[in-house]
This record gives C-alpha cells, structure tokens and sequence, in this order.
C-alpha cells in the first residue's frame, strides 16, 4: 500500500486512488512511502529554498536513516537560465546523491509527477522493468498474488483496477466463474500485507501506519 502525507495536493491523491492502494495520514519523513521505499517530492520553489537553508540537507539525512530506496521528485520547468549559482546548484544535487544515496528525478508538472509515483511503486513491487508487454505483467502480477494469470485477466476485466478490486464485496466475485473465496483473500492478504513485509522493514514505516 503506498503511504501519501495528508498535506500533499488533493488532485495527486485523488489521481493515484483508482490505480494504487493508497492511504493519506500524516508522514513524518516523506511525501510517499511503501515498504522501504520514500519519495520526497518538491516543487522547484521549495527545493531552491530548502537548499538556500539547508533544510533539504537535513530531509535527506533523516529519510536516509529508515528507507534504503529514496527519490527526490522535483516538480517544474527547470529553466537553468534563472539559476543565478549553477555551481552551488550542481553541488547541493551531488551531495545529496552521494552522500544520502538519494535518486533525483524530475518531473515537468503534476500530471508527470503522478505517473513518475505509478512507476516507481509497479516497478519495486513488482520487480519488473518499466517498458514490458502486457503478458509478461500479468505474469508477474499473478507471482505477487498467488494466483493464476487466467484469474488475475478476468478480475481486471471486471473490476479495471486494484482498488476497485480491494472494495468489492463478496456478492461482485460470484459473477465471475473459478474465482472463489480462496483467490479474493489471497489477493486481499497480498495487498494489506505488503505495508508491512514487502522487501526490508523500516521502523518509521510501521510507525506512520500505526499513528494514523
């Protein structure tokens, strides 16, 4: 499930719901989280800010203390022609890859912001390459579900995405013929487990979910 602080702009969330499992609370280090995986994401007015006062620095350091996967999404136009210290710039953005291990990205608006945070949850959850064919996703989908990719094609036939099958009811897996009750709780079990033991456990990620 991926962890969206409450802060973050309601048309990012609301974006997100229909194709991830997701849930908005209050985040201590962070913008988006799932297992040990952090995003930090920053419009280019904060980021030139957070550098200005080294709080970005500080951000950087802490995420790095609980998650071993770490991104910084820098969202905006980035016009270097308005960068009056492109030195500085270029430093503060390899201290922080060297030094916090952290992978910068950058998107140009919110539309892309939103794709880039799909992307980044299939791939470490699924552990597969972006740009692959359909069936070798339905493939490995079916791995992490522990169901067959004949069931998994016609639960998405009917229900078109993941949330959509995590808030169906019982009665809405009836009309569909070889799905019992055994494949819809191991798909839900896969799901609302994968907070807790999908890849290396993080402290602070138990935290932010038990504190909401």
């Amino acid at each position: 499930m991926l962890l969206i602080d409450c802060h973050e702009p309601d048309e990012i969330i609301k974006k997100l719901e229909p194709f991830l499992p997701t849930r908005a609370l209050a985040l201590k280090y962070g913008d988006y989280t799932f297992s040990d995986t952090v995003i930090e994401r920053k419009t280019l007015s904060d980021f030139f800010s957070s550098i200005k006062n080294n709080r970005l620095k500080e951000q950087m350091e802490n995420i790095s203390r609980f998650y071993t996967e770490k991104y910084l999404l820098i969202e905006g136009f980035f016009d270097f022609d308005y960068v009056n210290n492109i030195e500085y710039l270029y430093s503060g953005l390899i201290d922080i890859t060297l030094d916090s291990d952290v992978k910068v990205m950058f998107s140009k608006d919110i539309g892309q912001t939103i794709n880039t945070i799909k992307r980044i949850y299939r791939q470490r959850n699924f552990g597969y390459p972006i740009h692959v064919l359909k069936k070798d996703r339905i493939y490995h989908a079916s791995k992490f579900f522990g169901i067959s990719k004949r069931k998994l094609e016609m639960l998405f036939s009917r229900f078109d995405n993941i949330r959509n099958i995590m808030n169906a009811e019982k009665k809405d897996f009836k009309e569909l013929s070889g799905i019992g009750e055994s494949t819809v709780k191991s798909i839900k079990k896969s799901l609302e487990s994968n907070i807790f033991k999908s890849h290396k456990l993080s402290a602070l990620h138990l935290q932010n979910a038990a504190d909401e």
